[in-house]
This record gives C-alpha cells, structure tokens and sequence, in this order.
C-alpha cells in the first residue's frame, strides 16, 4: 500500500513524535508498503524523520498545499504519528476528512474528547469508570487560585498531580506536597495549557492497557524508581521497568481490561489507544487518562504489550492499517 506518514509537528512533543515515525516508517517499509513522511510542521514537507530539525517557528500545521495534498489524496491511508497540538485534538484528523482521506485512529471528536483530561474524566464517571478525585483551575481566574488550592488541600490532600489539561508525554507534569510547591506547579502547568488538573495522587502502581482493533491488550505495569512517572523518568530514565504481563492478581487484569474497554468506548475512539491507570494498594483501579495517538516506537507501550501476543511492531501496524481500512469499507491493498 502507499502510506503516508504525518510526524513532527509545532506541538512540545515534536521530538517525541519524529522517533514514533522513524520507526513506524521503518516496520511499514519492512512490510512492504511504500512510505512517505509528511512534516505538518514544516510546511507540510517530506522529510527523514531522522534528519528533520527538533524545532519549528511555525506555531500551527495550517492546510497542506497544493503538492503535499496531491502525495496526501494520492495515498492508500495516513497514518498520523504526531503526539499533542492540532496533530492529535482532532484538528488534522479533520483536514484529512475534507479531503477524504482514509487515516488510522480516532475522529476527530473522540481525538478531542481523548485529549482533554477534563472532558475525558467528566465521560469515564458517566459510565463508571473510576477515576482520581479533581480540581480544574481556569487561566484567567489566577486571584481565584489560592481560595481554589486551600480547598483542593482539604478535599484532595497531598500529594498531587498537577497536569495541563490538553498536553500529552507527561509535559508539564508535576506532583506536589504542600501548598507552596503546589501553587509553582500550577503556575508551571499553566504555561502549557488553557486549563489545568488538580488530582488527588494514587498511591501504588502505575498500569496501562493498550486496545487495539477493539480488543483490550495484556496489562502492563511500569515501575518507576521514586514511583512517579513524569516527563524526566518517562523520557530520560534508565532504571525504569516494564512487566508484562503485569504481576497483578487475574481478576484485577481482567477488571482493567474491562474498564480499558469502557473508557475506549465511551470516548468513542477507533482502531487503537493506550488507557492509564493507577492500582492503589487495595487493589482498586484509577483511570488517568486515555492516549489516543500513543508511542509507536519499538521500546513504546503499546507495542511492548502488543509484543506479549505475538506482535512484533510492523505486525501491530498491520493490523491497525487493516482495521482503518475495514471501517471505510475498503480491503488491504499490497
């Protein structure tokens, strides 16, 4: 097939999301497609992953033009491996829908609602999916913080977790043990993000489930030397494992399955995700948030779990390049 992959981007994850499409485009290669990579970016260019520049001055992808949407419509399918920004809130997804282009993942409701850590709580309660006691502060109410964070101190205790609301990769990420550090967190949290998240931390372990092509992933646990999981230790760290299947007793992997398929489902999401949790100490399940463009590198989550079933990564790819497809109505070409 002729696949177009779309990476880089203007978000704060732009590195992250160039590893992702170096290797995406690699596996896809290895299984025979013709791979293009597309830079929104950069002015929506066809670039190496490996080579393309960390930065960009360009503060939004804007519409493609007239050639890269000619290589774009030309295409069997995308697949968009761009992490934050208008790469993964839906706002790409919608420029390849004017253009009806079949692409792999999320529309571009669910990719909004998926990015949203609010709206996606606010949709994991509806449908009984535990998730972590919370706070939402509003930039541009900043003289309502401090009355806002005395209260969050009494209903949600310390520690915290203080997180924009619509930032991917853990950026902005911080937790916090007393009111001083809390208030700097917010106010480093607010850099990235319109809204920003007040949670109770969960103290025990952090869990994700992968879903691919509607079917929940073995469970994976990730252990974090100072057990939390932030930017530093997600991107910088080597002293992190990960056990999969995790060592969790069969009726708790199977409940997070189960709740990784609610939320997946009431999110509205397509072909693939990555669903956080935490697992307290009694063994009660926490339901972070849902990542609907995850890492798609080797060492990434979702392909490490994909990989306990047999997967290798150009595999999992297949399958989800299949299951887009057969939403469109339309089989596999080679």
């Amino acid at each position: 097939m002729k696949v177009i992959v779309l990476a880089g981007g203007t978000s704060t994850e732009r590195v992250v999301s160039l590893t992702s499409a170096s290797c995406v485009a690699a596996a896809l290669r290895k299984a025979g497609h013709k791979v293009t990579v597309i830079d929104p970016g950069t002015g929506w260019t066809v670039i190496d992953p490996s080579d393309a520049p960390e930065k960009t001055s360009q503060k939004s992808c804007g519409l493609p033009g007239k050639r890269s949407a000619k290589l774009l419509t030309g295409s069997d399918i995308v697949f968009n491996t761009l992490h934050g920004g208008q790469g993964e809130d839906g706002t790409l997804n919608a420029v390849l829908e004017l253009l009806d282009i079949p692409y792999v993942g999320s529309g571009p409701g669910p990719s909004a609602a998926a990015m949203n850590k609010v709206v996606s709580k606010r949709l994991f309660s509806s449908v009984g999916v535990p998730t972590p006691p919370y706070l939402v502060l509003e930039c541009g109410d900043e003289a309502d913080w401090p009355a806002l964070l005395d209260a969050a101190a009494v209903q949600i205790g310390f520690p915290a977790v203080i997180k924009p609301a619509d930032q991917g990769s853990t950026v902005g990420l911080s937790k916090a043990s007393t009111g001083e550090k809390l208030m700097e967190a917010v106010k480093k949290a607010a850099e990235y993000s319109q809204q920003i998240l007040v949670e109770k931390f969960i103290e025990g372990r952090e869990l994700t489930v992968g879903v691919v092509a509607g079917i929940p992933m073995p469970v994976l646990e990730v252990v974090v030397p100072g057990g939390f999981y932030d930017f530093e230790a997600k991107y910088h760290s080597h002293s992190n494992k990960y056990i999969c299947p995790a060592q969790i007793p069969g009726r708790v992997a199977q409940e997070a399955q189960r709740l990784a398929l609610e939320a997946f489902n009431v999110l509205g999401l397509a072909d693939y995700a990555r669903i956080d949790f935490r697992l307290d100490l009694g063994f009660g399940l926490w339901c972070l948030e849902a990542n609907n463009q995850p890492g798609m590198t080797d060492s990434s989550l979702l392909p490490k779990a994909a990989g306990v079933l047999g997967f290798d990564l150009s595999g999992l790819l297949e399958k989800l390049l299949h299951s887009a497809l057969a939403r469109y109505g339309v089989r596999a070409i080679k």
